[in-house]
């Protein structure tokens, strides 16, 4: 009996040896595989503009938005993307200089337009911070790389109107912005998400550049299993 009772014990203890080297060799695959895939960082951006359906042209309108960008001002995302995949039903999109650096411009010459709703993206080779510029300012005055390496913040951006007759008691006109860029993966070490919102409402009587609210926050990376 005790001789019966040792073999099954010894068959349980390697039947959980066993078990765990599988474990261990499963795991150490799953590593191995997870160490060489490698994940592109992504640029996505969504526009959507609503209250513009309402109003009339007067001659030619122009809407321009902020465009993704590095703290260096370079656009993260390529003009051809930027023009090509954001064209809006009734809009022509181009990408144009002002004051305050390079954005996206939408434009028509039609009596009447609809509300604007583009989204792409791109993936990219880059992995450092972007966000929503031109950046007029930011919470605390700080220089925009300084503010680009917070773990997030509020800041000022600008959007333009231009073209629309003027009337009273219309629907404003309402920006929502959202840029998403970041989230590569190589060698199990997935890099920061850098995440920019802009949510803004302005009179559809402004005209000219009209400073908006944006808000800034990073994911951090790290391990990723």
């Amino acid at each position: 009996m005790d001789e019966r009772r040792s073999n099954t014990r010894k068959t349980v203890v390697n039947l959980l040896i066993a078990v765990a080297i599988l474990a261990v060799v499963v795991f150490l695959l799953f590593l191995a595989v997870g160490f060489v895939e490698t994940t592109m960082p992504n640029n996505s951006y969504a526009i959507k503009i609503t209250g513009l359906s309402g109003l009339t042209v007067n001659g030619t309108a122009t809407v321009m938005v902020p465009i993704p960008a590095s703290v260096d001002g370079v656009p993260a995302m390529s003009e051809e993307v930027l023009t090509g995949r954001y064209q809006a039903f009734g809009w022509q999109t181009t990408i144009r200089e002002t004051p305050y650096g390079k954005m996206l411009a939408f434009t028509t010459t039609e009596g009447y337009v609809p509300d604007i709703s583009v989204s792409s993206g791109e993936f990219e080779k880059k992995e450092e911070p972007r966000l929503l510029v031109p950046v007029l300012a930011t919470h605390d005055n700080t220089s925009v790389e300084e503010f680009s390496r917070r773990s997030g913040g509020t800041y000022t951006t600008v959007v333009f109107l231009d073209g629309f007759v003027p009337q009273e008691n219309t629907t404003p006109i309402s920006f929502d912005l959202r840029y998403q860029g970041g989230g590569g993966i190589k060698h199990l070490i997935k890099e920061n998400v850098w995440t920019t919102t802009m949510n803004a409402t302005v009179p559809s009587t402004e005209s000219g550049f009209v400073p908006v609210p944006a808000g800034y926050h990073v994911t951090p990376g790290g391990i990723y299993l």
